[in-house]
């Protein structure tokens, strides 16, 4: 019997199985730890506690969805994506290092979510990796990076295919596997689109958060809340919350319902903090969130 406060020391764990003794696990220690909210394996062992016992199994997608999560981290911080210097308030790794170095243990975590996927114990392992391959590869995550670095954002509705597509699937891929290793393949389709609907909103909720602080010339080309109708952007973050509420109370889905809302109150909160210097670009209820 395992519980959620068990990841991080699992990860690590994970971690140090899967990486040679050498600088790589240096740099992809340094990149995937200590983490950052851990969104994604919290949604994953939250929906788990909903459905049964925390097995082995889930904080093993856990830490794959962590570690494919961290590759993709490392490369839209590369000179050639976004051009980061800092996350999570220090250097990005090709800074703290070289950019080719960064580019490979990027690679490394790439490889290695894909490799504890071997250790899941599951009969539902095809369908597991095959769900993996859509929301991550060239149909999902990889084919949002490519639409939103070449500029196919012109407008909202292409801003939300991007945002579903680079943020949703990653989500989706935690939810849906973590139902397929409760053994509830009936709820597959539902958490799906719980999924969906909280991956928009948690880049849409990033993209309001950027503005509580000063920013640069491409966060005022990209942020939709400084481009199209502000209303508009905040009924269909409500209108996102409502399905998520009524899905996670249909199922009876109190652990995750309760992680959620933690994040909404979170968000809320530095949202009220920087309210201030949000107004400066635009005028927004936020109690409407």
């Amino acid at each position: 019997m395992y519980n959620d406060t068990d990841f991080p020391s699992f990860l690590l764990k994970k971690l140090e199985e899967i990486s040679p003794e050498h600088k790589l696990r240096e740099i992809m220690k340094y990149s995937l730890l200590p983490a950052g909210k851990l969104f994604r394996p919290n949604i994953i062992l939250n929906l788990a506690k909903d459905l049964g016992p925390i097995t082995e199994s889930h904080l093993i997608l856990a830490s794959s969805i962590e570690m494919h999560h961290t590759y993709t981290l490392i490369h839209d911080d590369l000179p050639s994506m976004d051009n980061d210097e800092y996350r999570r308030g220090r250097l990005t790794s090709h800074k703290k290092y070289t950019e080719w170095e960064a580019i490979l243990a990027g690679d490394g975590l790439l490889n290695a979510s894909y490799e504890l996927l071997s250790q899941l114990q599951t009969e539902h392992l095809a369908k597991i990796l095959s769900n993996y391959s859509k929301f991550c590869g060239p149909r999902g995550l990889i084919l949002g990076q490519v639409k939103d670095l070449g500029n196919e954002n012109k407008s909202l509705k292409e801003i939300l295919e991007i945002h579903k597509l680079k943020t949703s699937r990653l989500i989706q891929n935690s939810l849906v596997n973590s139902a397929i290793l409760s053994n509830r393949l009936d709820l597959i389709d539902d958490v799906s689109q719980i999924g969906k609907a909280l991956g928009i909103n948690f880049q849409l909720l990033d993209d309001l958060c950027e503005l509580t602080d000063d920013i640069n010339q491409h966060e005022k080309d990209i942020n939709p809340f400084l481009h199209y109708e502000t209303n508009a952007v905040i009924k269909l973050v409500q209108e996102n919350n409502q399905q998520i509420k009524s899905l996670v109370k249909k199922y009876e889905l109190k652990n995750l319902e309760d992680y959620i809302e933690l994040y909404m109150k979170v968000t809320r909160d530095k949202l009220r903090q920087g309210k201030d210097k949000i107004n400066s670009y635009i005028k927004i209820e936020l109690d409407s969130i």
